[in-house]
């Protein structure tokens, strides 16, 4: 009777490159809120957690995609258990300190919170383990050369196709001004002014006009909230401000009907200007001090 062992060692393989896999595309196809969630733990700098965020991506997807082709299995094998048991700890600490949000495991594909994307990791660990029981020959054996130079190449590929779909920001985007009333936001903040009572006329402060709805002022406020967070800013001089609480169509006069619009004022005149994709933690943390 012909053994089993082949298809339980093939399904295995597919089903735990399917995961890893099908997980690295939907996090690249939802990479602004998985950079934005490796910041907020405040382990990286805003520029480092968008080469940490697509590293990652690059890696889990190389992992699905040796343990579809069955090469370098051993290795394979240990590269996932071990990036698996990372994750688990990590999502231990997230459970730790009270994060309750998407651990964007599955990108926006899945919500998981970090007591059930656990229990998932759990489950791919048990997988694993079977896979590594069952695979034969034991030992790393060595590769053919075509092998090793097609995995080279599978690499070198994987890398430059995250970082050619999705480049980095501080990689595209520089300090371009973004348009708006520059004249009208200085009426507006002055003595008289529609906005006078915010106090923005005074000292450094951070301006940030936004809608509801609109995913990227939401990703600006989540933004802004970690970089005042790591470095213990003034939240006073930060200010939020939505079409419906400025009077008479102030909010589109001023921005031109562009949002996220993020300025830095200083004694209520502006001095720069950023949109979603170029806010500069190190700059806003300069001058906010």
């Amino acid at each position: 009777m012909p053994s089993k062992r082949p298809v339980v060692v093939l399904v295995l393989r597919l089903l735990l490159a399917a995961v890893f896999m099908v997980s690295a595309v939907a996090k690249l196809f939802a990479i602004d809120d998985f950079e934005l969630y490796v910041f907020s733990y405040g382990f990286f700098s805003l520029n480092a957690s968008y080469l940490v965020a697509r590293v990652c991506i690059a890696v889990e997807f190389l992992v699905g995609l040796f343990l579809a082709l069955g090469w370098w299995a051993r290795w394979v094998q240990l590269l996932a258990l071990a990036m698996l048991l990372f994750f688990s700890l990590f999502l231990c600490y997230a459970a730790l300190v009270g994060r309750t949000d998407s651990c964007q495991c599955f990108g926006r594909l899945a919500d998981f919170n970090p007591a059930q994307s656990l229990l998932k990791n759990a489950l791919l660990i048990v997988l694993v383990l079977l896979l590594v029981r069952f695979y034969r020959p034991l030992g790393f054996p060595k590769p053919s050369k075509i092998r090793v130079v097609l995995s080279i190449v599978f690499v070198l590929a994987s890398f430059v196709a995250v970082f050619c779909i999705s480049v980095p920001d501080n990689w595209l985007y520089g300090g371009e001004e973004s348009r708006y009333d520059k004249v009208l936001l200085e009426e507006a903040v002055s003595p008289g002014g529609a906005l006078a009572e915010e106090g923005l006329a005074e000292g450094h402060q951070l301006v940030a006009f936004v809608t509801p709805g609109c995913p990227y002022c939401r990703m600006t406020r989540e933004k802004l909230s970690s970089i005042a967070s790591r470095h213990h800013l003034d939240t006073a001089s930060i200010h939020y401000y939505e079409p419906q609480e400025l009077p008479d169509g102030l909010f589109l006069q001023i921005t031109y009907g562009q949002r996220p619009l993020i300025l830095l004022l200083d004694n209520g005149v502006p001095v720069v200007t950023y949109h979603y994709r170029n806010i500069n933690e190190k700059e806003i943390e300069g001058f906010l001090r």
